[in-house]
């Protein structure tokens, strides 16, 4: 017991010395005004600063509604990156399809669907789809809201100042 508790500390250290949470966010930052600084088009599509809800031929969104939840999707073509929001509230995620590489502040991991995954309020994401894959997000939404904005605000910040 002790071992193991000894390798999960000396993991933990690794993680925070080479992917340290300032770090990442910084990174994000960086990449993020560089991608502003450029005209949207067919290989970067950006939307200054707000959710994109269109991806042309790079990824499609799709949202369904149900009592008390909204479901987003996101449907990557291979080779795709996309940067998440910060999410406000903890959720449950799902890789139905495909392979993605995920870097957070937590560092970078692999996942293979089918996957089942769960969000920290906080939580922003770079994903890269190593194939086509297809991302499902799924949000409380306690007020039954179907106004887009209006659920983007709901459960997302763009950045933190």
């Amino acid at each position: 017991m002790i071992l193991i508790e000894n390798i999960k500390n000396t993991a933990k250290k690794a993680r925070d010395r080479f992917f340290p949470k300032k770090s990442f966010n910084k990174k994000i930052s960086s990449v993020l005004e560089k991608v502003y600084s450029q005209e949207s088009g067919d290989e970067i599509i950006h939307n200054r600063g707000k959710l994109v809800r269109e991806g042309k031929d790079l990824f499609k969104i799709e949202h369904d509604f149900t009592d008390g939840l909204y479901l987003r999707r996101l449907i990557l073509n291979k080779n795709t990156t996309v940067i998440s929001g910060i999410h406000k509230r903890d959720h449950v995620w799902f890789l139905l399809i495909g392979n993605i590489t995920v870097s957070s502040e937590d560092g970078i991991e692999n996942y293979q669907a089918p996957y089942i995954g769960f969000s920290k309020s906080g939580t922003q994401r770079a994903i890269y789809a190593n194939d086509y894959s297809v991302f499902q997000n799924v949000f409380q939404n306690p007020l039954g809201l179907s106004d887009l904005d209006e659920l983007e605000d709901f459960n997302y910040i763009m950045d933190i100042k």
